[in-house]
């Protein structure tokens, strides 16, 4: 059985970014959808990289070759067991399904490059996914438009969700046709926190292959407080990345069948990428590394084991899971009366189907940046403002009324406490009481 720690006040003690003080006061940090605070055994994990063996090609040199470097030895040891982690957390058939990236981002621009598509090939998302899964293939469709000579072929389509946001599976289904090729979702919403069920994906996954085509996860919002097994749930491709799961910045994952990795072409070449190169030829390896191109970010690698080990088996999954809902019913509880025509919260009532996320919005950008600039000012709270990376689903659903843009996240984590929540919570009631107090905050 994992371990776990009951006492909350201990788990944040392994935060160093918790002890700083600014006007006398902590920081209380809302963020984490955007990037979680780092515990001290990541940060130990990176710094012993450079402390201890800063060197290059560890894990990458042929298996059961003998490294006649002290340095380099190491490292291959602790880069295959950290590949070796990763795979663990997903469930994975093989380690050599485990790509690094630098975060999601890169891996699905990987996919979009890499993926054997031409014209007539179709690729669905929802209408709320984030920035980068959804440019990537809209890039694609421009590149196939022009292979076309088409300027209005079709390569990117996408469905609807419920009013709410929660996700519609029978409008899923309903748009996946026989040119479907890809169809590629995020698990978990980073503007409101809603989750895609386990049997959604899987009903989804037999759909799609049905056709031909292959079901790409982002697990970016889902990996940090949920078990993925990638098998169960029937994807073809996941990615995450590992600043949401208190990992270095710069580190990422993308999963992928080895059947299909080892049929697509890499994205960049060069360095360790190739087994061999001639003045006119040169043989590729297998993946994972003929997709790893140039010096890899070895302390990140060595951090990512270090998060993995921390988030699953320190403080445990079932335990983050709870504690987020418990943090977002009692702030949802708290807010909830102050709704009206100038207040609300996005996505569905239930604060359980919002995990740790819990978004405000407004018809007034006063408002929103009142709370976030006195809840800074006063009490040193981090949230976040804006549009979150989901324009598109954002205009498409709010421009009509104006307010697409007046949006404020409050993303909770294992560190977070209802103390916290009730200091933000209290500024909201403040300014949403009597906003008119605060119109000179345009």
């Amino acid at each position: 059985m994992p371990a776990t720690r009951t006492d909350l006040e201990a788990l944040r003690a392994d935060f160093p970014a918790l002890e700083r003080r600014r006007r006398g006061k902590p920081p209380i940090y809302l963020n984490s959808a955007c990037t979680t605070l780092r515990p001290r055994p990541v940060i130990d994990a990176v710094r012993a990289y450079y402390e201890a063996y800063p060197t290059c090609g560890g894990g990458r040199a042929a298996e059961g070759a003998h490294l006649r470097a002290w340095f380099t030895e190491e490292l291959r040891e602790r880069e295959t067991e950290a590949r070796e982690v990763v795979r663990s957390l997903l469930g994975a058939p093989r380690v050599e399904e485990i790509v690094w990236t630098r975060n999601t981002t890169e891996a699905i621009n990987l996919l979009a490059r890499c993926l054997p598509l031409e014209p007539g090939d179709e690729v669905l998302t929802s209408e709320n996914e984030h920035n980068s899964n959804l440019v990537p293939w809209l890039q694609l469709q421009a590149r196939l438009r022009d292979v076309a000579g088409d300027a209005d072929l079709v390569v990117h389509r996408h469905f609807a969700r419920h009013p709410d946001g929660t996700f519609d599976l029978a409008a899923a289904l309903a748009a996946i046709t026989p040119r479907t090729r890809v169809v590629a979702i995020a698990q978990r919403s980073n503007l409101d926190g809603t989750r895609v069920p386990d049997s959604a994906i899987r009903a989804l996954a037999e759909r799609v292959h049905a056709v031909g085509g292959w079901l790409f996860l982002d697990a970016a919002q889902s990996v940090p407080n949920t078990p993925v097994d990638v098998v169960d749930l029937g994807v073809d491709f996941l990615a995450f990345s590992l600043h949401k799961l208190c990992g270095p910045s710069g580190m990422g994952v993308l999963y992928g069948r080895y059947d299909l990795l080892e049929r697509m072409p890499p994205f960049l070449v060069g360095g360790d990428t190739v087994a061999d190169v001639h003045l006119d030829r040169f043989e590729m390896k297998p993946p994972p590394e003929k997709f790893e191109a140039g010096l890899q970010h070895y302390a990140g690698i060595l951090g990512a084991a270090a998060a993995v080990t921390y988030v699953r088996d320190v403080v445990g999954f079932d335990r983050i899971r709870a504690h987020e809902r418990r943090l977002n019913a009692h702030l949802t509880e708290r807010l909830r009366p102050l709704e009206c025509d100038h207040f609300w919260l996005l996505g569905p009532p239930d604060a359980d189907q919002r995990g740790g996320i819990l978004t405000m919005a407004s018809s007034q950008g006063t408002v929103i940046n009142a709370i976030e600039r006195i809840a800074d000012e006063e009490s040193n709270v981090m949230l976040r403002k804006g549009m979150f990376c989901a324009n598109a689903f954002l205009h498409h659903r709010f421009d009509a009324t104006g307010h697409a843009k007046n949006n404020l996240r409050a993303s909770m984590y294992l560190y977070n406490t209802e103390a916290e929540l009730d200091v933000v919570a209290d500024v909201i009631e403040r300014v949403v009481k009597n906003p008119l107090d605060y119109l000179d905050d345009a």
